[in-house]
């Protein structure tokens, strides 16, 4: 058995790879802070979401049981691959740009907290399976 056919483990996987995109589009907002008429752009959470229902639907084992839940209706192919879009900030410069840096860090800094949470529930989940699968009084 691989951790990829235990549908939370690849969930919190595709949920990590959705925060790196996300990190990845952020770095370069803030390299361009200074490029005139560069407009910063963003992966939105309905990527995040398509991906998931993808997983969904691939798996066959999740099931949503409330109309809050992930899962079920709709969605992809199941691609890893996340869609950026445009996503200006609250200001515009004179020389076009609308990258502001605070919101860029602010948005940086809840994402990595994300992607760390993700991360520490797919440790200790493997670290569960791990402890669980060894003989006794070992």
């Amino acid at each position: 058995m691989r951790p990829d056919d235990i549908p939370l483990l690849s969930m919190l996987r595709d949920t990590m790879g959705y925060h790196g995109a996300r990190q990845r589009v952020i770095a370069e907002n803030v390299a361009n802070a200074n490029t005139p008429g560069y407009t910063p752009s963003d992966v939105p959470r309905s990527e995040f979401e398509r991906v998931l229902a993808g997983q969904a639907q691939a798996s066959g084992g999740m099931r949503t049981t409330h109309a809050m839940h992930y899962g079920g209706d709709g969605g992809a192919s199941g691609s890893r691959q996340f869609r950026t879009e445009r996503a200006p900030d609250s200001e515009t410069t004179s020389n076009g740009n609308s990258v502001v840096i605070e919101e860029q860090m602010v948005d940086a800094n809840d994402n990595r907290m994300r992607f760390e949470t993700a991360l520490s529930l797919y440790q200790k989940s493997l670290n569960m399976i791990r402890m669980a699968s060894r003989s006794p009084g070992q």
